[in-house]
C-alpha cells in the first residue's frame, strides 16, 4: 500500500488556502470502465475466495493484525479495482475542515456539522466525493453509492442536495498491481458487500469497532477449524 507519509490530518497551507475543490479529480473516468457488478459477499474461509470478493464497490474492512500503522482501524471503500491497481476512500477518517470550507457559495453547506475527510495517503489535492443519491454520470459502487467523479456533478449535487447524503474526501488510498491481493492473501482485510449505512454512518470514529466486531462475529459462526476434515472418519 502507497502510504509513506502521516496523512491522519489535512493542514492548510500558509496561506491558509484548501486544496482546490473545483479542481482535477484523478481518477475520473477510468473507475467507470473498471466497474464490476457488486456480488454477495461470502465470509468463506479460504485465502483465493476471499481474493475473488475483490472488486469495485466492496469495502475493505482492516484486520487487527493489519500491518500498516498508517491504515489501522479503518473501513476503505474501493472505488476502483483491476489488474494494474486498486484505489480506495477511506471512511473514517473526518478532518478538522468544515464542509463549509470545502464547499464555499454552496448555502447548503454553510450550516453544515459535517467535515471534509481523508480518502487516504495519495494525492491529496484530488477530490472526490461520494453520494446517496444518484446524479447525473456518477457510477453506481452499491446500493444507494455513488461516485462523483468530475466538478461539475460535484457541483451541481452540492447545490441541490442535503449535504448529509454526501460524502467529500481528499486524497485517496493506492494499491500497486498485486499488492491489495497479497495483503488480503496475508487476512490484513476482510472484504464486505458496500453498505451506505456504513458508507454515511453518522459516527465514523467508532464505526470500525463496530463493523470490526460484527464481522469477526458472523467469520465466528461460519468458519470451519482447520482440523475437523482430518478427524472424520478416524
Amino acid at each position: 500500500m502507497r502510504s509513506s507519509t502521516p496523512w491522519a490530518r489535512v493542514r492548510t497551507g500558509r496561506a491558509g488556502r484548501l486544496p482546490d475543490v473545483w479542481g482535477l479529480l484523478l481518477i475520473a473516468a477510468a473507475v467507470a470502465a473498471m466497474l464490476v457488478e457488486p456480488r454477495a459477499a461470502t465470509l468463506q474461509p479460504g485465502r483465493d475466495v476471499i481474493v475473488r470478493e475483490l472488486a469495485a464497490g466492496k469495502l475493505l474492512v482492516a484486520a487487527r493484525n493489519l500491518p500498516d500503522p498508517n491504515f489501522t482501524d479503518t473501513v476503505v471503500l474501493l472505488v476502483q479495482y483491476s489488474r494494474d491497481g486498486a484505489a480506495g476512500l477511506v471512511m473514517n477518517r473526518p478532518s478538522d475542515v468544515p464542509l463549509s470550507r470545502a464547499l464555499p457559495g454552496v448555502a447548503a453547506a454553510a450550516g453544515a456539522v459535517a467535515t471534509v475527510f481523508i480518502g487516504g495517503p495519495v494525492s491529496q489535492q484530488a477530490v472526490l466525493a461520494l453520494s446517496r443519491v444518484a446524479c447525473d454520470a456518477c457510477p453506481l459502487l452499491g446500493r444507494d453509492v455513488y461516485l462523483v467523479n468530475t466538478a461539475d456533478a460535484l457541483q451541481k449535487l452540492a447545490k441541490g442536495a442535503d449535504v448529509r447524503q454526501l460524502r467529500v474526501y481528499l486524497g485517496y488510498a493506492g494499491w500497486g498491481p498485486g499488492q491489495l491481493e497479497a495483503e488480503t492473501r496475508q487476512r490484513a482485510w476482510h472484504v464486505l458487500n458496500a453498505d451506505a449505512r456504513i458508507v454515511f454512518d453518522p459516527d465514523p470514529e467508532t464505526l470500525w469497532r463496530r463493523v470490526i466486531r460484527q464481522t469477526e462475529t458472523v467469520l465466528a459462526r461460519t468458519a470451519i477449524p482447520e482440523h475437523v476434515g482430518s478427524t472424520v472418519g478416524r
